[in-house]
């Protein structure tokens, strides 16, 4: 197992390699960079001053120049310094990462809880009222897309209610920036996120459950002398989520660098607004620091996901 983690982090290298060329590249394509959309218009020639600008940081050598300037100082945890928002990299996208991370974390946690339970208790009792009313309202959730339930939400709980804040900034009073004061003005969010995809979940869950019930291992179980639970427990419940695992790991990227347009209408605090706000002001260093976390933690999920196929299903060995 370890060898193969070894190999499958080492294959990560000249995949961040590829990830990295694309974005650089793109971004250096787009028309106009950072200083156009920071200097004031009204300035006597403009155009001198962010040629001096340019000059100043490198942008107006060769893009292999660039790249490769950019790759020696991120490895050494140097990220470069942030034109728009003028401060260091790191110190904009250390916060933004902590807050997204407990925006994740907050929505699995939600997601895992009610949809996989609710799926078990599914399959239990396959084709009663309670499996098709509780399939009605899954079917719903799924087909909504997850900024609708933001919408909703914040009309009923922060406007109309005024439960929770419309905004995802951490607050200013007692036991602000606390842990409890982050998962409070995520909570909301994490919501309009868990609804979509504890839908999933549960349908997978119950999908899983029905079928491996019906293997032949599981009837022998019952031939043997085995009681419902320690079948269920034992042979059921943990082949049936073997499947759910790949779902689980590849989330871990998706709820990381996916809940972009969420973040915008909480204006919540995480990587995706500050990833938006790089991109409107072509802050390359913000972006390029953003966009390897984002591949990072697809990657670092898809294998979490193998190594916990070993880890649920012994038949699986990694050489």
């Amino acid at each position: 197992m370890g060898t193969y983690i070894t190999r499958r982090l080492l294959g990560m290298i000249p995949m961040l390699f590829f990830i990295t060329v694309a974005v650089f590249l793109m971004m250096h394509a787009a028309p106009g960079n950072a200083f156009n959309s920071i200097l004031n218009p009204n300035i006597q020639d403009p155009q001198a001053l962010i040629a001096s600008l340019e000059k100043q940081n490198g942008l107006d050598k060769p893009l292999w120049w660039q790249y490769i300037h950019w790759v020696s100082l991120f490895v050494t945890g140097n990220w470069g310094f942030s034109f728009a928002e003028h401060q260091p990299v790191i110190d904009l996208v250390a916060p933004a990462l902590r807050n997204t991370l407990i925006l994740s974390i907050t929505a699995e946690i939600l997601t895992l809880g009610i949809g996989i339970p609710l799926g078990v208790f599914q399959s239990r009792k396959p084709y009663s009222a309670f499996d098709y009313s509780t399939s009605v309202v899954s079917f719903i959730l799924f087909s909504v897309p997850y900024f609708i339930f933001a919408i909703l939400l914040i009309y009923v709980f922060a406007i109309h209610l005024r439960i929770f804040p419309a905004q995802g900034a951490v607050g200013t009073g007692p036991g602000a920036g606390s842990l409890l004061d982050h998962i409070y003005h995520a909570l909301l969010p994490a919501i309009a996120i868990a609804l979509s995809y504890l839908a999933f979940y549960s349908r997978n869950t119950r999908g899983s459950m029905l079928e491996v019930s019906r293997k032949d291992y599981v009837r022998t179980a019952y031939a043997k002398g085995l009681n419902s639970s320690t079948v269920f427990s034992k042979h059921v419940l943990r082949n049936a989520l073997i499947p759910l695992i790949t779902f689980f790991g590849l989330d871990i990227g998706n709820l990381v660098g996916g809940a972009v347009i969420l973040e915008g209408l909480f204006t919540y605090q995480g990587m995706g607004l500050l990833t938006i706000s790089a991109v409107n002001n072509r802050d390359y260093n913000v972006i390029m620091a953003t966009t390897i976390i984002f591949a990072i933690a697809v990657l670092l999920g898809n294998l979490l996901a193998d190594i916990l196929y070993a880890v649920v299903d012994p038949r699986i060995r990694y050489n």
